[in-house]
């Protein structure tokens, strides 16, 4: 890979370099990407953003499911004209990404596509200002933070590789590179040892990891000390992210020239090919999606580390039939409220168990229930009448917290509640909504089947057509019972529990070819939109 190294190296250490420059290198290969150039310009100059996707045989691109792999250039400029003269050590990040997407796309013309389609991003500046810092100068930037994640970071990077000159410190003490931790919304996770595997097989030595603090991975301008900028792009994406330092022995100032070691950049951009072929065979390279959900159900969501801090929050109430802070039933939720808002979460059913409910709360045979998760996912049974009585004590307790708002987790119709708060239950939300839109057929999908009877007369004006499929189990029986509605005429499909999640909504709505109402989404939302 080193001809992608120096074929690069010698087009960007220029002081007239321009984004278009660049990707000119990629289109002289007539491989199949598409790319965009985005020139920003503020009072301390311009740099021009580079977005290239090359895509992949099995990619989004072209309509197939193989996740879609970011790697991004971190930087603040490749030069620091005119006060210094040539290519900066802080452009490494930026020579590093590009020489591994020229490498894919040199692969994939000679035959050897990959399955995920990669997007490469970085910027171009090669008269970038320089910052005053200990123990060496820092490289300044042309532009601000948020227009560096604005034009490097898409929604549609399901893994990203950060790579950053981590030279000016004191605390990484090798030549070459090393690398972070896998970062996701706040969580600083385990070192994945797939890409601790992938290191030794690349280097022929034992991986080198850097040591990250939590403030590392809070965004700039919060006052906090960072070791550098590798790990800004994990404050605004869920993607899980990798940090890829360039490094060297001593500390080596960003701003500093002839101190870009090629073999180096080589290594890194070499070890990147192999995490894009490695990636979409292992949904755990980055990181173990179990552990990260137990993780989440233990403490919750994190994502107020991807801010700035929040002197002042506003609370929300967040009533759930079953029992409080169950991460099935915080998806969507806490992505949508947070880090704005704080959410409290309680539970009608906290503090019961499994028997408890059964000799309490269990309906008679006929009687309208809501079905909920308890415990170790012990599914039950709630008897609307009971459910009432539950979520008033509820919307009290809430009260006496000085909540102001809240919103009920349950699509059950109630009678009012006697509250001196603001609780938006979602069946009068829903029934607003399929008028607004003047809905006259729909279909609806309901946990249990036992349910189809009541929801019938609950929305008889709407001339229902009901099916049921449980949220707690396997989404599969979700995805069959979408397909029953493909040749059905109703104008919109209603998940008529709390516990569908926006995802099994998505699933629905391409299995149905049918527009589809998730209420946990809308009312999550209006509940933002009010507090």
């Amino acid at each position: 890979m080193l001809r992608q190294v120096i074929d690069l190296y010698e087009i960007m250490d220029d002081k007239n370099v321009t984004g278009q420059d660049v990707v000119d290198v990629f289109k002289n290969e007539s491989g199949d990407f598409e790319y965009k150039i985005n020139r920003v310009t503020t009072d301390k100059g311009s740099t021009d953003f580079i977005y290239i996707k090359i895509k992949g045989r099995n990619g989004k691109s072209i309509g197939k499911s193989a996740p879609t792999l970011g790697i991004t250039g971190t930087l603040g400029g490749i030069g620091a004209r005119p006060k210094l003269t040539g290519f900066v050590s802080d452009g490494d990040g930026a020579l590093t990404v590009l020489a591994a997407g020229l490498k894919i796309l040199r692969m994939n013309k000679k035959g050897d596509r990959l399955d995920s389609d990669v997007i490469i991003t970085t910027h171009i500046c090669p008269n970038a200002p320089v910052v005053d810092h200990f123990p060496v100068p820092f490289m300044g930037s042309s532009v601000d933070d948020e227009d560096i994640n604005e034009n490097c970071i898409y929604e549609d990077m399901d893994a990203i590789i950060s790579v950053d000159t981590t030279k000016g410190n004191e605390i990484i003490n090798n030549n070459g590179y090393a690398i972070s931790n896998t970062v996701k919304e706040g969580y600083i996770l385990s070192v994945s040892k797939y890409l601790l595997d992938i290191m030794k097989r690349t280097t022929g030595k034992m991986p080198v990891v850097f040591p990250l603090a939590q403030q590392d991975i809070t965004p700039y301008g919060n006052r906090l000390s960072h070791l550098n900028s590798i790990l800004q792009p994990s404050t605004v994406t869920k993607a899980p992210v990798l940090g890829i330092a360039i490094t060297t022995e001593l500390p080596i100032a960003g701003c500093a020239t002839g101190s870009t070691h090629l073999f180096d950049i080589e290594q890194a951009a070499r070890y990147i090919v192999e995490i894009a072929k490695e990636f979409p065979k292992n949904p755990n390279l980055f990181y173990d999606p179990k552990e990260y959900n137990i993780i989440k159900r233990l403490y919750g969501s994190q994502r107020r580390f991807q801010t700035k801090g929040v002197q002042i929050k506003k609370k929300v109430g967040l009533i759930t039939m079953g029992q409080a802070a169950r991460s099935d039933i915080t998806e969507n939720i806490n992505d949508i409220l947070e880090p704005e808002l704080e959410v409290i979460s309680i539970g009608a059913l906290d503090g019961y168990n499994y028997d408890e409910v059964k000799e309490k709360f269990w309906p008679a045979k006929g009687e309208p229930f809501i079905v909920t998760i308890i415990g170790e996912d012990k599914i039950v049974k709630i008897s609307e009448n009971s459910a009432w009585k539950l979520v008033q004590k509820k919307i009290e307790e809430l009260e006496e917290r000085n909540i102001k708002a809240s919103m009920l987790m349950c699509t059950g119709k109630f009678k009012d509640f006697n509250k001196k708060s603001m609780v938006l239950q979602p069946e009068k939300i829903i029934r607003a909504t399929l008028d607004a839109i003047g809905v006259e057929r729909i279909g609806i999908l309901v946990p249990e089947e036992e349910q189809i009877r009541d929801s019938c007369k609950q929305y008889e004006r709407y001339k229902p057509i009901i099916k049921s499929a449980e949220p707690y189990e396997d989404k599969k029986f979700i995805s069959e019972k979408a397909k029953e509605f493909k040749s059905e005429d109703v104008d919109i499909i209603l998940m008529d529990c709390m516990g569908y999640t926006e995802d099994m909504g998505n699933i629905v709505e391409k299995e149905s070819g049918k527009n589809v109402l998730v209420p946990r989404v809308l009312v999550t939302r209006l509940l933002k939109t009010l507090a």
